[in-house]
């Protein structure tokens, strides 16, 4: 068993970076084996560039350092997305991510060929200032939801089970106890997660506590 986890947040302090550790931390307790992929600390370059175009169109070889990230989760039973929303979206380089390494002749094919991700295992975990609750009845839940976990991994790239937990009510930088007890709460569910996981168990796809630094 084998699971990656990508984070997307500049500061290594960050909430965003200690719930994708907290996650493998509780898989490797599970007896599974772990990959840590930060896209911030590694200098993913998210741009969609010529080369990308070329591969799309058939023209040209998949771009190296995309080849190079695909070979990290295309053997992974399981994969963490762990970002925080910025307005009411993925940041940048998430973004980039799915463009440039979820791409055709990788995760999904025009034909329909099943890709490297189907029958996979799929947990996106957000971040948000917001409560899930308001995410939920605005309806930005129900789109992040359908853009994310329905068209692209459900319906694209076919994989088998795909979530997503809320980590929520949070208030970046904020260190004061009640906020960092929060934070803790959180860290152990991810934990629990990420044994779970290990465990080839199924987990909730919902999480509702308060938190703290996004």
């Amino acid at each position: 068993m084998k699971i990656v986890a990508v984070t997307a947040n500049p500061d290594p302090l960050s909430m965003t970076n200690a719930a994708g550790n907290a996650l493998l931390d509780g898989a490797a307790e599970g007896g599974a084996q772990t990959e840590l992929i930060d896209l911030c600390a590694e200098g993913f370059n998210p741009v969609y560039g010529m080369e990308d175009r070329e591969h799309y169109l058939g023209r040209g070889p998949m771009p190296d350092d995309v080849l190079a990230m695909q070979s990290r989760i295309r053997d992974a039973d399981a994969l963490a997305l762990v970002f925080p929303i910025y307005w009411y979206t993925m940041p940048a380089i998430m973004k980039g991510f799915f463009d440039r390494v979820l791409c055709r002749g990788f995760s999904y094919d025009a034909d329909g060929t099943p890709g490297a991700l189907a029958g996979k295992t799929i947990r996106i975990v957000m971040l948000s200032g917001g409560g899930e609750d308001w995410y939920r009845s605005s309806g930005i839940g129900q789109a992040l939801d359908n853009q994310i976990r329905q068209q692209t991994f459900i319906k694209y790239c076919q994989a088998g089970d795909v979530s997503f937990t809320y980590i929520d009510n949070l208030r970046s930088g904020d260190d004061e106890p009640e906020a960092r007890q929060a934070a803790d709460r959180h860290l152990v569910s991810l934990a629990l997660m990420g044994r779970e996981l290990a465990l080839g168990d199924k987990t909730s796809a919902e999480s509702g506590d308060a938190g703290a630094r996004s």
